[in-house]
């Protein structure tokens, strides 16, 4: 007995490696590739027939440089070998078993279609299974037997089909490891441009300040060497007057008039002006940085005169907005704003990046930022809603960052304009001060829709201007 078990055991590991990984049926023309695993000819060649360089093998993933499939007949006449002793073995098995009915001890010949049970003649029997379809085992075995076959393609499609997808995850990976190391490449390229630009900014500053250390020094020399001869003259001075007041009567009024005159009319030499100038070699610790943002990323943003509120008056050249209490007459329009006093930017932006500024000088009340472009459509009141607009605010007084929620902004001080910059693919939209290139804060979000600048003008009537291109040069 347990050597018919070791045999059984022997023949099931020698049909298992037979077996295609791929199909999971015997292998049909049989291919070794570079790794060493075994496939069907035709299955290896569909598992990579959408692929070019890197060929991965479906067992161990090991990424093959070639398509060279190597016959393996040996492999081929074992396959034969093994499809022999499994018929030969199942031929002898069918005749060795006899199965019997453990309640009945009589051979099982009958199928129970219902519960589908191998039953005994006496397994029949009233009440057992009656009522049921009852039919012999042969005729059950080969209905069964070409049921059973009927799945096995829709299987062996499943198979195929997964292993497409794993194919194709494969083939994903290695994209992204490609746009991965070319961001990486992008933004190695883009800090080396920053970071000399940043040294490029350094050396500049430091040649102005050594500069100015000269020019000073200069200035403290020559008013030094003026000093040491006005008091040589000095003491020469001293000396006549010293000499002359011990003199005699006569002595002493003899020209008298001149040292009288050298007395009085000596002054001390005039000296050059001398101050350090601190702006000279003052840099803010973000000028660098912004400055390459502003240099590639900014833009000639217009106002929209179609968005603007009927109290809103946008100028000629479409760069400057002022509140004023008479409402305009204007055109009707689905982007008009009518409840709040807020226009939009002409300019839509759904991808890169840019940068452009604002002035709002003492205003005591306004909002500045990006919202989405069907924000009119959706919701043409402010504050704006969730998820909708950036911005910076100044309400009340105090400084305010409304995003998808509010966040109180501490400022050193008010700043009279606002640069702004949109990272649309990085999610980013950054604000900074104009009095100093300070930042002020950032929102980091998700974007997949045009963006527009947005203007919240307030209802004092100061204007609100958007710089020009011209203005940075």
């Amino acid at each position: 007995m347990q050597g018919s078990m070791a045999d059984e055991a022997a023949l099931a590991g020698l049909q298992a490696e037979v077996n295609c990984p791929i199909c999971l049926d015997d292998l049909k023309d049989p291919v070794t590739i570079e790794c060493g695993h075994n496939f069907c000819r035709s299955c290896i060649q569909q598992s990579w027939a959408d692929l070019q360089d890197r060929l991965p093998c479906p067992v161990c993933r090991h990424l093959c440089q070639e398509r060279h499939l190597r016959s393996n007949t040996q492999l081929g006449r074992m396959i034969d070998t093994a499809k022999l002793l499994q018929i030969s073995r199942s031929k002898k098995k069918r005749k060795e078993e006899r199965h019997l009915c453990e309640k009945h001890n009589q051979a099982l010949t009958l199928f129970c279609e219902e519960d589908l049970e191998v039953l005994c003649p006496l397994c029949t029997q009233p009440p057992d299974h009656q009522g049921h379809q009852v039919r012999p085992m042969e005729e059950a075995a080969a209905h069964h037997r070409q049921r059973l076959s009927s799945y096995i393609e829709p299987l062996k499609k499943q198979v195929a089909d997964a292993q497409k997808l794993i194919t194709t995850q494969d083939r994903k990976l290695l994209e992204l490891r490609e746009q991965v190391q070319n961001w990486r490449r992008k933004l190695a390229t883009e800090f080396e441009h920053l970071t000399q630009s940043v040294e490029h900014e350094q050396e500049a500053v430091l040649s102005r300040l050594a500069e100015e250390e000269k020019d000073i020094q200069q200035k403290l020399s020559a008013n030094t060497a003026a000093f040491i001869s006005h008091i040589s003259s000095l003491k020469s001075l001293l000396k006549v007057v010293a000499e002359k007041s011990v003199m005699s009567d006569v002595k002493l009024l003899t020209n008298i008039k001149s040292v009288l005159h050298s007395c009085e009319s000596l002054k001390p030499p005039a000296m050059c002006f001398v101050q350090f100038r601190r702006e000279g070699c003052s840099l803010p610790p973000q000028y660098s940085a912004l400055q390459q943002i502003i240099e590639k990323f900014r833009e000639e943003v217009s106002l929209d005169p179609e968005t603007a509120h009927p109290n809103l008056l946008v100028s000629e050249d479409k760069k400057s907005v002022t509140f004023v209490r008479k409402r305009q007459r204007v055109s009707r329009n689905p982007e008009r704003f009518m409840i709040d006093p807020v226009v939009l930017g002409s300019e839509g932006f759904d991808c890169g990046r840019h940068y452009w500024e604002v002035r709002v000088d003492d205003k005591p009340e306004w909002a500045v930022g990006v919202c989405k472009g069907s924000l009119t459509r959706e919701r043409k009141q402010s504050p704006p809603g969730h998820n909708r607009c950036w911005t910076i605010q100044l309400h009340n007084g105090d400084y305010v960052a409304r995003g998808p929620f509010p966040v109180i902004l501490v400022l050193k001080e008010n700043p009279r304009g606002i640069g702004i910059y949109l990272d649309y693919e990085l999610g980013q939209i950054s604000f900074y001060s104009l009095n100093d290139r300070s930042h002020i804060h950032s929102f980091m979000d998700k974007f997949s829709e045009v963006l527009k600048p947005y203007f919240c003008i307030g209802c004092d009537p100061k204007p609100l201007r958007v710089c020009s291109v011209r203005d940075y040069k």
